[in-house]
C-alpha cells in the first residue's frame, strides 16, 4: 500500500521556517495513518541520496556568542508550515536499509569528580507516552542531550534538540536533517550561528559549545526527503578536549534490521502533539516505549514511537538498551509527528546513518 508523501513541519525559511519560543518545529505527517511496514528486499545499488556531505562552517566562535544574548534565546519564535516530502525512487528506498551494520559503545564523562558509572540515572521500565519532565541531571542521559540553537540568512532564531554520540574524534553530535538545513537549496540551504548546550535547564548548561561542521544528506538538501532527515555536526574543541570527554556520549547502533526496540526518546518540546498544549521548552522532557515499523509511503519503512513530544524535540535521540548509568545507543531521531494521535516518527538508520556518521566522526 502507498501512503501519501508524508508531509512535514520544517526548521526553515525557504519552506516557511519555523522556531517556537525556544523550539523549533518537529516535522508532522499529513493526517493518514501510517501503515505497517512492507519488507524492503536487498539491493546493492548505491544510494546517491544517502552519500553523506560535510559542510565547513564560517562562523567565528565570539560572534555567534555575542548574537545568542539571553534576550535573543527567549525571543526565538514559532511556526508551523508544512511542506511535502519528496519520495524516493524504489532502488534508493531500498538502499536506505541496505549496506553494513554499525555499533559502537557509549563513554561516561572523563571529567567527573564521582564515579557516574555507580549512579542511578532513574531509569524506569514504565512506558511513557505522555511526556514527563527528565529531572536528574547533572549525569547521564541528561548530559549527553542539550539544546541546538541556530539561525537563518536573516537572523531569525530557532531551536532543536541533538546528543553527544561516541566518535574517534570525541567531537560529534547527532541530529535532525531539518535542524541544520532547511531542506532544499543545497549548499546555500545551511543555517548558521549553530550553539549547542547540553543538559540544558532554565538557561544553564553544561558549558557553549561552538560548531565548525556539519554532514547532511543530498536526499534532505536537495529535495526534503524525510527518509533523509538525518544529520550530525562537529564542535570546537574546549582546552583542547572534545566535548565526549565532558559529557560523556551515547553509542549507536545502525542497520541492524529490525524495527522493535524498547527506548528512550529525549528532547526540548514547546508544546504538545496532538493538544497542542504549551510545554516548558527549558526543560528537558523523555518519552519511552517500544517502537514499531512503519510505511513512509512506497515500502520503505521508518520507526514508530508513542509520544505527545512536539515542536523543540526535533534531532533528540531515540536510546536503546539505556542502563541505570543513563547510557545507551542511538538509533533513531525525533524527526515527524502525526497530527491526530501519538505518534512520533524517526528515519530508518541504516545506510544513510552510516554515511553520515563515518563521514563527520573521524
Amino acid at each position: 500500500m502507498r501512503l501519501p508523501s508524508p508531509r512535514l513541519l520544517i526548521a526553515g525559511c525557504a519552506l516557511g521556517a519555523v522556531a517556537v519560543a525556544s523550539g523549533v518545529a518537529v516535522a508532522a505527517t499529513s493526517d493518514s495513518k501510517p501503515q505497517r511496514a512492507a519488507s524492503a528486499g536487498a539491493q546493492t545499488t548505491a544510494d546517491p541520496d544517502a552519500r553523506a556531505e560535510i559542510f565547513k562552517l564560517p562562523q567565528d566562535s565570539t560572534e555567534v556568542e555575542r548574537f545568542w544574548t539571553p534576550a535573543a534565546i527567549r525571543a526565538a519564535e514559532h511556526r508551523q508550515p508544512r511542506a511535502a516530502a519528496f519520495p524516493a525512487a524504489a532502488p534508493q528506498i531500498r538502499a536506505l536499509n541496505d549496506g553494513p551494520s554499525l555499533q559502537g559503545a557509549p563513554t561516561l564523562p572523563e571529567d567527573s569528580a564521582e564515579p557516574l558509572s555507580a549512579q542511578s540515572a532513574g531509569v524506569s521500565a514504565k512506558a511513557v507516552t505522555t511526556a514527563r519532565q527528565w529531572t536528574r541531571h547533572g549525569k547521564p542521559p541528561a548530559r549527553t542531550v542539550g539544546k541546538l540553537f541556530f539561525a537563518d540568512e536573516k537572523g531569525n532564531k530557532y531551536s532543536c534538540s541533538a546528543a553527544v554520540i561516541t566518535a574517534k574524534n570525541k567531537r560529534t553530535v547527532w541530529t535532525a536533517g531539518h535542524c541544520v538545513h532547511k531542506g532544499k537549496g543545497g549548499e546555500k540551504g545551511y543555517y548558521r550561528n549553530f550553539l549547542f548546550r547540553p543538559d540544558y535547564k532554565d538557561g544553564k548548561s553544561y558549558g557553549k559549545w561552538y560548531a565548525d561542521s556539519i554532514v547532511a544528506l543530498p536526499g534532505w538538501k536537495t529535495k526534503g526527503d524525510a527518509r533523509y532527515d538525518i544529520a550530525a555536526f562537529t564542535v570546537k574543541k574546549y582546552r583542547g578536549k572534545g566535548i565526549q570527554y565532558y559529557t560523556g556520549s551515547q553509542g549507536y547502533a545502525f542497520n541492524y534490521k529490525g524495527r522493535k526496540y524498547s527506548s528512550y526518546s529525549f528532547g526540548y518540546p514547546a508544546r504538545a502533539l496532538p493538544s497542542k498544549k504549551p510545554m516548558n521548552s527549558n526543560r528537558l522532557w523523555y518519552c519511552s516505549g517500544r517502537t514499531f515499523a512503519v510505511n513512509y509511503g512506497g515500502g520503505s519503512t521508518g520507526l514508530g514511537l508513542k509520544c505527545t513530544m512536539g515542536n523543540g524535540a526535533s534531532g533528540g535521540p531515540w536510546i536503546a538498551g539505556m542502563k541505570k548509568n543513563g547510557l545507551g545507543r542511538i538509533f533513531g531521531i525525533n524527526s515527524m509527528h502525526n497530527l491526530k494521535n501519538l505518534n512520533m516518527y524517526s528515519p530508518y538508520h541504516g545506510s544513510a546513518a552510516v554515511s553520515v556518521y563515518k563521514k563527520i566522526s573521524g
